[in-house]
């Protein structure tokens, strides 16, 4: 078995000796991380570092408006009520800046694809019918 990710020979802090208490760990975060358990020569760990998951955000930060507005393909933006990543205006901004932009806006936080599916799935159904 291979040694895994972030691990030094004194191990990693995130494991256990069975895969059922590494979820249990995880919390809420168990249901998104179900696929990244894996199974090592000292325990179940992730399959990933996860100190990557703090510095994942922090990639995030910066100026992407060139980005977002190099195309004008249709885009759909779906942004949760409740998100505190992105903001109400901030989503209105990129919208109105960006031909061809739908904005939709769902009852939730950021993961609005997990906290109404259905919601979701009908928003995609229904900009993918304009298509």
């Amino acid at each position: 078995m291979s040694r895994r990710p972030g691990s030094s020979d004194a191990g990693s802090s995130a494991s256990a000796s069975r895969a059922a208490e590494l979820l249990e760990e995880l919390g809420l975060s168990a249901s998104h991380l179900m696929d990244a358990v894996r199974e090592y020569a000292d325990g179940w760990g992730l399959a990933f570092d996860p100190k990557d998951m703090n510095a994942s955000p922090q990639q995030l930060n910066g100026d992407h408006w060139e980005d977002w507005l190099a195309s004008d393909c249709p885009a759909l933006l779906i942004r949760g009520s409740r998100s505190t990543v992105l903001g109400a205006e901030h989503a209105k901004d990129m919208a109105a800046r960006r031909p061809h932009t739908r904005l939709v806006e769902l009852p939730a936080g950021h993961t609005v694809h997990g906290t109404v599916p259905a919601e979701f799935a009908a928003a995609v159904r229904e900009f993918l019918s304009t298509m």
